[in-house]
Parts: C-alpha cells; structure tokens; sequence
C-alpha cells in the first residue's frame, strides 16, 4: 500500500473538521490502513473512507476525555 491513501484522509479530515490533527495521528492512520490492507481492502477510495471513519471516532476518544 502507498501512502496515497493516508495523506488523503489526512487532508480531507483536516478540512472537513477544521481541526489540526494530533500528534501521532499519522503512524496510527498508517497502520491502521495497513492493517485493512493486509486483510484485503486494496481500493484506495475505500480505503480512505474508512479511514476518515477512524479519524473521526479517534477525536471522538480525544474529546471524551477531556
């Protein structure tokens, strides 16, 4: 897998939640995608939703707990 999918979930998030992203979001993004491709998900669209999908529940968590 590229990285293609992770920057673009980082830059739509970015943009659609107005929110700069967390220290470590990248390396979390990164392997959880990779985690998906390795168990089959090879479009990158896809990929990408769900992607933006983690993201979101993650500041979900981050909001929680503050």
């Amino acid at each position: 897998m590229d990285t293609l999918p992770v920057d673009r979930t980082l830059s739509i998030y970015e943009t659609l939640a107005d929110r700069s992203v967390v220290r470590g979001t990248r390396e979390r993004l990164s392997k959880h995608l990779m985690k998906m491709y390795l168990e089959g998900e090879k479009d990158p669209h896809r990929l990408t939703v769900h992607g933006l999908s983690y993201l979101r529940a993650f500041d979900r968590q981050i909001d929680s707990q503050n």
